[in-house]
């Protein structure tokens, strides 16, 4: 492995290393490519036979990641940290620390990105707790490893980049603040993991039609989710649709509300796998505009493969209560 001049190394201070690299690709990309396991797993340390065994994120303030290598005589390489700063897609600040250590103590690093002309520059700087820390990196074959690893990260970015007008991801309409109003439900609890979720969604959502159906009620609109609680595991959450009348209880199907609640919304469109980066840019939205949310979010499902076949036009409503 060696760095073949791509990735920039130097040190601003006597505590910190800073790596600079350039792609070709947007930030949300690159982003993602860092907070997501399923694309993180594809290309961090993953070379001469080193794979990613386990690749836990809890992208939250204060939430922890975990990841462990597995090389090719079965040896296992694990590095832990908590997230201190989360702003998508721009600025990651987490510690690191290693299980056997090959630096002493523990890091601090701060990834940014900034993007201009549909290129992203990808800044890391690591802050340590000593100089000899930091020299005991300089002098480690750390900068070949990440020079490669980048290596990889570029080639994935450029085969997402290749399909990306097959998967244009947009939010189409301006985020707003408004107050919905109380609407009887009915309703399926489901606690999943995070797997088998699209195993559980087409099952619940027939069970509720066919109950409602049964009742003689009619929909009063679009189905929806009501997630709980999502975790690096598992989702817990409703699945629910609204009625004109209250249904009785029916095997999983209860009867609910969707109460009436100060709400921010916006309406996306695109194919279900891009809800993840747009949820993302509505986030950041809500951080810059200094709002509080709750715990939980709603998706009302506007439009979908009922509708018409081309994921492009189907549209899904987020919603996130607010906190006065």
């Amino acid at each position: 492995m060696r760095n073949t001049g791509k990735l920039k190394i130097s040190t601003p201070s006597e505590l910190e290393l800073t790596m600079t690299r350039v792609f070709n690709a947007p930030r949300r990309q690159v982003f993602d490519a860092h907070t997501k396991p399923e694309l993180l797993k594809r290309w961090l340390g993953v070379h001469r036979g080193w794979s990613m065994a386990v690749c836990d994120i809890d992208l939250r303030v204060g939430g922890a990641y975990r990841y462990v290598w597995r090389g090719p005589d079965r040896e296992d390489m694990g590095v832990s940290g908590v997230f201190r700063e989360i702003v998508a897609p721009e600025r990651l600040v987490n510690t690191e620390r290693f299980d056997d250590a090959w630096y002493t103590g523990e890091s601090l690093n701060t990834l940014l990105l900034i993007e201009e002309g549909g290129k992203t520059t990808l800044t890391t700087t690591m802050r340590f707790e000593s100089k000899e820390a930091r020299d005991e990196v300089l002098r480690s074959p750390m900068e070949g490893g990440v020079a490669s690893g980048y290596d990889t990260l570029e080639q994935l970015l450029s085969s997402q980049m290749q399909s990306s007008h097959d998967q244009e991801l947009t939010m189409i309409d301006t985020p707003r603040i408004l107050q919905t109003e109380a609407q009887l439900t009915a309703l399926i609890h489901v606690t999943v993991p995070r797997a088998e979720i699209q195993q559980v969604m087409g099952p619940g959502i027939s069970e509720l039609m066919a109950t409602v159906a049964g009742q003689g009620i009619k929909p009063a609109g679009p189905w929806f989710t009501h997630h709980l609680r999502i975790t690096p595991e598992e989702f817990d959450f409703e699945i629910g649709i609204p009625v004109t009348t209250p249904v009785k209880a029916a095997g999983r199907v209860k009867p609910g509300l969707w109460p009436a609640m100060k709400v921010a919304r916006a309406v996306y469109q695109g194919p279900y796998e891009g809800m993840g980066p747009a949820w993302g840019e509505f986030e950041a939205w809500l951080k810059q505009q200094g709002l509080q949310p709750a715990q939980d979010l709603w998706e009302v499902y506007v439009t979908g493969p009922e509708s018409g076949p081309d994921p492009k036009t189907w549209r899904t409503e987020f919603n996130r209560p607010l906190i006065d």
